[in-house]
């Protein structure tokens, strides 16, 4: 999960960051002790916690790559050392501060880690080291595998960035979709030596680097072709937001297409920022649902611990766990991850404006009523 963003920049993301950590709660809802376990099918039905997290993807390769674009229409080049600071400043106080307390729990003997799950932790390979094997404690830090998704994609979408130029940039990232697809089809029929097998798991960096890959295209689109889908959201724009959402829920009903699903959250994310007044997209710009957003990264990281650490003492109260949850993560969000987003603001161009790049990009800015706060 990437840096918050204020939605008098681009209006919605922290709507959907919240509708996204919303369903990772909900779903581990029915894991907490003392939840009516009449009820965990009916939950797990509902709320699709893996779908959350790949809504997540689709919105940190949209921010990321918008935000990469404003920075070389500004400066007509993107600092990798300063985006890999920028990134390790946003990303690593709060994990850290996660595997001090797994250390703690390590230590104790308590919760003790396999240490196949401690490299994968301390290398961001930890999706590569099934989260459900080994020590039945690993389950303590099985979320962290999204977390290492996200930055071995960014080890390598930066610098091809820098190396590409135009359409060549949108074709890297036609082709990796087109190889995470390619991936998961084999992975569906078992057709891979065992020797691969490595590559294989659950939650493969291959098997969701699509969903990153379509939320940096629709920044590429959204900047260069602006004009072109704001007439096509005006004329269609109902129509193709329920057929999108008509392709996210589909899968979950008939288990088909879940590949699809990043494809079709990422109209609706461009719908939502290009017409947030449009009124189903009105919730997710209500102030409750950005402060949920900024606190999604925090929410995330914890939720985790505070899942499988709430006591059986407290099972009638079980849905306490989740304003137990918020707090913590507001205790994160104010002591580790808000002094760090200063001191990371110092490696972006402060003076940077959208209206800038759209200038240089030949396109109109947009209107005051759509980046206004709501």
């Amino acid at each position: 999960m990437s840096a918050a963003i204020h939605p008098r920049t681009l209006p919605s993301l922290n709507g959907w960051r919240a509708v996204s950590i919303l369903l990772v709660l909900f779903f581990h809802t029915a894991m907490v002790a003392g939840f009516p376990t009449a009820y965990a099918h009916l939950v797990f039905t509902v709320f699709d916690g893996n779908l959350g997290v790949r809504f997540f993807f689709v919105i940190s390769g949209f921010l990321i790559t918008w935000l990469m674009l404003k920075e070389e229409a500004q400066n007509q080049s993107l600092s990798l050392k300063h985006f890999y600071v920028r990134r390790t400043l946003r990303i690593w106080p709060v994990y850290l501060a996660c595997l001090l307390v797994l250390a703690a729990f390590q230590f104790t003997g308590a919760f003790p880690q396999h240490p196949s799950a401690w490299r994968g932790l301390l290398t961001f390979t930890r999706n590569f080291y099934n989260p459900w094997a080994g020590s039945g404690n690993d389950v303590f830090s099985a979320h962290c595998w999204s977390l290492s998704v996200e930055e071995q994609f960014y080890v390598v979408w930066p610098v091809m960035f820098c190396l590409l130029r135009g359409k060549g940039r949108a074709g890297f990232l036609l082709a990796t979709i087109a190889l995470s697809w390619g991936f998961k089809m084999i992975d569906s029929t078992g057709a891979y030596d065992r020797h691969w097998k490595v590559w294989f798991q659950p939650y493969s960096t291959f098997a969701y680097m699509d969903c990153l890959a379509w939320g940096c295209l629709a920044a590429i689109v959204f900047l260069r072709r602006r004009d072109r889908l704001e007439a096509i959201f005006l004329r269609s724009g109902t129509a193709l937001s329920v057929g999108a959402l008509i392709l996210i829920i589909a899968p979950a009903a008939v288990d088909f297409g879940k590949s699809i699903q990043p494809a079709a959250f990422t109209v609706l994310l461009l719908h939502s920022v290009l017409c947030p007044g449009w009124t189903p997209f009105r919730i997710l710009n209500l102030r409750w649902m950005d402060r949920l957003g900024v606190l999604s990264y925090s929410i995330y990281i914890w939720q985790q611990l505070v899942q499988l650490l709430w006591p059986h003492s407290l099972g009638v109260v079980w849905f306490l766990w989740l304003p137990a949850t918020v707090g913590i993560a507001w205790l994160s969000y104010r002591f580790l991850e808000r002094p760090f987003v200063r001191l990371r603001s110092k490696f972006r161009d402060p003076h940077t404006k959208l209206s800038a790049l759209v200038d240089r990009e030949n396109l109109k800015p947009a209107s005051p009523a759509d980046l206004a706060k709501p």
